[in-house]
């Protein structure tokens, strides 16, 4: 099962700086990066024309005054420095080795040394990529370089107090750089590289590797320049461009595509695509500091194809992953302390409502009690209203009862009488109900005498009435 890029991309956060130093024969580019998080930058870029570097005796002063100004862009003991060595100072191979070697390919390798390479065993370094398995063989990218030629660069190094972390190869840090720059290749991809007249062809291809993806170098073709008009440089590239239909380029391999009628092919210059990934206003990388970015990647834990040249890195390297995994637990430590924390917040408020709950519980008889008090006071509130209105128009009440006892004969009998907003309503019975009208009418205090509702003769002989009238005022 192959976990989410976020994920795998989560397992490589951190703080650090790298620098990355790349040698040719003629010159020297030094990069400085820094990662915070996920976001790398650029901080540094020089590239200086050393004519010298070739020559061991005048090489020796030329890198070191070269060297000596670079020394203010970074710290030399804190700050890992990786260095790449161009085509011409290294030497590479594919090896096929039985199965049963897999677990004693170091030792293997030492016993076939000699008969690989033209030198003697003590005076290579030398490092290997696995290349997966042809039929029932073991196929290993073995690369190396000579000690004469690499200790002489590490001893002028080590007088500026810098002991370098790795030292690898043009290819191995171009496929580092492609690889960071694209997120891994989704399928087969070559990448053709120029330098000095000597040509590079290295395939790669994806890889499963558990829970993230991978990817493996599946080929491998150096050819100098003399060999690109021969067959077998015509028929090792169109292999290749059988292979795959992504190219990606560093130097000057137009003349080789031009010699191999491969002008037409489609080839993406990876210093244009380290300038989307890298560069502040995207564009294009200056081409010399393209291989020493991908040397330096190794440093910010970004490089996927793992080699080391130089003796006695593994223990700095060790060093190196033991504070990176320092940091990925610290950083997962606090992702989950800040996850906790978050999700902390609906559990504090359901426990707060049910505080509020229970006290509101507690407080429900006291807050009926109150409510029961309150609406009593608002009744007695009304009637004390209502008392006051009669209060207030109690002389003119007493003159409407006064003239009705006065006017109505003692056979009406009233039962109800309402007085409200200048009027008067009368209900009750009467043995002639329509004398009650002209009654009520020569009344001075009443006007405008009527029937509110019809009258009805009950069982008794009596007529029940409802009489409406206006007060005089």
């Amino acid at each position: 099962m192959r976990a989410p890029r976020w994920i795998q991309n989560l397992s490589r956060v951190d703080f650090l700086n790298s620098v990355g130093l790349y040698l040719t024969r003629d010159s020297l580019a030094l990069v400085c990066l820094r990662k915070d998080l996920f976001r790398i930058s650029v901080t540094t870029e020089e590239v200086r024309e050393i004519p010298d570097l070739a020559n061991e005796a005048a090489g020796r002063q030329a890198l070191a005054e070269a060297m000596a100004p670079l020394l203010a862009n970074f710290n030399p003991v804190e700050d890992p420095l990786y260095v790449c060595l161009s085509p011409d100072q290294t030497l590479v191979c594919e090896v096929l080795l039985p199965q049963v070697a897999e677990a004693s390919v170091q030792q293997v390798l030492e016993y076939e040394m000699e008969r690989l390479l033209p030198f003697r065993r003590e005076e290579l370094y030398y490092d290997f990529l696995p290349m997966g398995k042809k039929g029932d063989r073991l196929r290993l990218f073995l690369l190396a370089v000579p000690r004469r030629a690499l200790d002489w660069i590490l001893d002028v190094l080590l007088s500026f107090g810098i002991q370098p972390a790795g030292v690898e190869t043009l290819g191995a840090a171009l496929c580092n750089f492609l690889l960071f720059c694209r997120g891994g290749v989704g399928g087969p991809t070559v990448v053709v590289t120029v330098q000095n007249d000597a040509l590079e062809l290295i395939g790669l291809g994806p890889r499963a590797t558990g829970w993230k993806e991978g990817t493996e170098i599946l080929f491998s073709h150096r050819l100098p320049n003399s060999d690109w008009s021969r067959r077998t440089a015509k028929d090792i590239f169109q292999s290749v461009q059988a292979y795959s239909p992504r190219f990606y380029s560093f130097g000057a391999v137009q003349g080789f595509l031009n010699s191999m009628n491969g002008g037409s092919l489609e080839v993406e210059d990876l210093a244009h695509v380290g300038g989307e990934r890298l560069a502040a206003s995207g564009g294009t990388l200056p081409a010399p500091i393209v291989p020493a970015i991908g040397a330096a990647l190794r440093g910010l834990r970004e490089a996927e194809l793992q080699l080391n040249l130089r003796p006695e890195a593994p223990a700095m390297e060790e060093r190196s992953t033991r504070v990176a995994s320092l940091n990925g637990r610290l950083l997962l430590a606090f992702i989950v302390g800040l996850i906790v924390w978050i999700a902390s917040y609906p559990i504090k408020d359901e426990i707060q409502l049910a505080s509020y709950n229970r006290q509101i519980q507690k407080l429900g008889p006291a807050v009926k009690e109150i409510q029961r008090a309150e609406d009593e006071v608002n009744g007695l509130k009304k009637q004390v209203s209502v008392l006051g209105d009669i209060k207030k128009q109690r002389g003119e009440v007493l003159r409407v009862l006064e003239e009705l006892s006065r006017i109505v004969p003692t056979s009406a009998y009233l039962s109800i009488l309402r007085y409200h907003g200048g009027s008067v309503e009368l209900r009750g019975s009467a043995e002639n109900a329509s004398g009650l009208v002209p009654l009520l009418e020569r009344s001075r205090l009443l006007k405008d005498v009527g029937f509110s509702a019809p009258t009805n003769r009950g069982r008794d002989n009596r007529e029940t009435f409802s009489l409406k009238a206006e007060i005089e005022k």
